[in-house]
């Protein structure tokens, strides 16, 4: 573990002199243009209310592109102010979009690359080469680079090129997962070898309540369809339009999008504004029938199908 720290670390000290570099990079550019959207934020103590309802704040211009370096660098939960939730994501929809040559974006596409495969290799360091529970994580990341806030560390970031239009909407998912009896097992008996458990509960009750887990696993057939499934709570989308391609694609929206015109011009490049969201609204154009499934251990959200 004192390794996977160590890389951590050293990984971390990367991501945050590339990130500086590129917060460098677009500030120099001249020709440039942002819209981003502020959402408001969620306050200690309020992270598992239901929302029904999200005001968004539009901010153009010069402040847009402030606000939205100021996104890429939040790493830390000191930058953020006292009042607001440790536990919720910070999310800063919206669009950087920069008129340069060529050159100017192989620099920017390079530094990019590099910043996201940092941000991957950070997230392997946590979930894989640190050979801790899922349980135990929160800890090793804090004991390592305390109030560290993971997701936006971890998330990746979009950069598009010479695309026509960006529009902006909102998306309520489940994340579903399906595992095989045999991989839950594993996951349960490692969990069990760790000699780990999850901070405020005795080792003793830990211990017992994986056993029972892995008897109540271990007695399913082994043809079992066995899936976890986690509601996330709604978040922006960008729908971009590229007719090079005659496609449109939908990303993911938490940090502003980067968007390069290099054989176009800024007015040729449509952004779109991001609408309140009101939880009455959004139409569900086609839910899938799902099977039913029974609960079989809560903590790790692992249904059953039946």
């Amino acid at each position: 573990m004192n390794n996977a720290k160590y890389d951590l670390i050293e990984g971390f000290n990367r991501l945050e002199s590339k990130i500086t570099e590129l917060s460098q990079l677009i500030a120099e550019q001249p020709s440039i243009s942002a819209t981003v959207f502020r959402l408001p934020d969620v306050m200690k103590g309020e992270e598992n209310n239901e929302i029904k309802q999200i005001d968004v704040e539009k901010i153009t211009g010069k402040l847009a592109i402030q606000h939205a370096i100021e996104h890429y660098n939040l790493l830390f939960i000191h930058d953020k102010s006292e009042l607001t939730s440790n536990k919720s994501a910070v999310r800063l929809p919206g669009a950087i979009c920069i008129d340069i040559p060529y050159s100017t974006y192989q620099t920017f596409r390079v530094l990019l690359d590099e910043i996201n495969e940092l941000k991957i290799q950070i997230k392997q360091i946590v979930t894989q080469k640190s050979g801790v529970d899922e349980s135990q994580r929160f800890e090793f990341i804090h004991d390592t680079l305390h109030g560290l806030l993971t997701l936006n560390t971890y998330r990746t970031l979009t950069y598009l090129t010479d695309i026509d239009t960006i529009r902006f909407g909102w998306a309520n998912k489940k994340v579903i997962n399906k595992m095989t009896k045999e991989q839950v097992l594993s996951k349960l008996q490692g969990s069990l070898e760790s000699g780990r458990q999850p901070l405020g509960v005795a080792k003793e009750e830990w211990l017992k309540q994986l056993e029972q887990e892995i008897l109540l696993i271990s007695q399913l057939n082994n043809d079992v369809v066995l899936k976890t499934q986690r509601p996330v709570k709604v978040q922006p989308i960008a729908r971009v339009w590229d007719s090079t391609q005659q496609k449109q694609t939908q990303f993911a929206c938490a940090n502003p999008l980067l968007i390069f015109a290099v054989e176009k011009s800024l007015t040729d490049i449509v952004i779109g504004n991001l609408p309140d969201y009101h939880v009455d609204n959004i139409a569900i154009r086609h839910r899938p029938r799902s099977k039913p499934v029974e609960l079989l251990i809560p903590r790790l959200n692992l249904y059953m199908e039946i």
